[in-house]
């Protein structure tokens, strides 16, 4: 069998008759000077090698080779982080959902960090006008463990002047410490709960939220100055958790302010100086 028939033929075993299923696990292990990252995929959703600009973190990349996620589509993607081990997950572009005659694309992503330190930093999601989308995730913390967190929304194109005006995208995260559901968050953007509801986006394409934890109260008086120029923002803190929230209608701001923040209480959180990872620099 030829390379390209073998290829063609692997590629077919993980598509189904609406979309393409997708796995990736990735375990974060704490080795003798660096974080060690033990990986396996299916389908098309990987990660690149490791790199390790800062010494002990891993930074990862993570992939999806087909540039965008059509209806049918299912990516899973399970990550945990043992003791005393530090990972850094972003991506290298956009995520982009695009337009669905009908089947919905998936999304289910689970977290499990054990007395280690996950930053989950990845950039947008984009859903274009049509797309039916769901997405789930799923975060797990001892209470020895630190987190922060990223999710960034954005509905149709606003650059171009393609507004969502139909589809249904719902979102929903969960974060549990030490067993006990901590916060929900959940969005649902559909004919139902359009874009222009005043208890939703209040006619915004871009909905952003970031948490971090565990931080002392004090890390809002923080937050707060590096977000007090834009009332597009806003920051509370609970529990030991602090968690700002952005409604506007720039992914570009929504994440500038975030790195603003996550930069300046890097330190306070698990002990490392900020770096910002090389592939936003690209």
């Amino acid at each position: 069998m030829s390379t390209a028939a073998a290829q063609s033929q692997k590629q077919a075993a993980f598509q189904h008759s609406d979309g393409w299923f997708a796995r990736l696990n990735c375990r974060f292990e704490a080795g003798p000077e660096k974080t060690i990252v033990r990986r396996s995929h299916q389908g098309p959703l990987c990660i690149q090698r490791p790199l390790y600009p800062e010494g002990a973190t891993a930074h990862v990349y993570m992939l999806h080779p087909p540039s965008g996620v059509v209806g049918g589509d299912v990516l899973d993607v399970q990550m945990s982080v043992a003791e005393a081990a530090h990972g850094l997950v972003s991506t290298p572009g956009a995520t982009r959902f695009y337009r669905s005659e009908g089947p919905v694309a998936r999304v289910a992503q689970r977290l499990e960090i054990k007395a280690g330190s996950m930053e989950w930093l990845p950039a947008e999601n984009i859903f274009f006008a049509g797309s039916n989308s769901i997405l789930k995730t799923t975060i797990e913390l001892s209470a020895d463990a630190s987190l922060a967190w990223w999710e960034i929304n954005c509905f149709g194109q606003h650059a171009l002047q393609k507004p969502f005006t139909q589809g249904c995208v719902s979102s929903t995260m969960d974060l549990v410490i030490d067993g006990k559901p901590t916060l929900r968050e959940r969005l649902e953007v559909s004919d139902d709960f359009p874009i222009r509801m005043s208890c939703g986006l209040r006619n915004n394409s871009v909905t952003a939220t970031f948490l971090m934890t565990p931080m002392p109260e004090s890390s809002i008086d923080f937050a707060r100055s590096q977000i007090a120029q834009d009332k597009l923002f806003v920051a509370t803190w609970f529990d030991s958790l602090l968690l700002i929230r952005y409604l506007g209608e720039s992914a570009e701001e929504a994440r500038a302010g975030f790195i603003r923040v996550w930069s300046g209480l890097r330190q306070a959180l698990n002990q490392t100086p900020p770096m910002l990872p090389r592939i936003w620099a690209t």
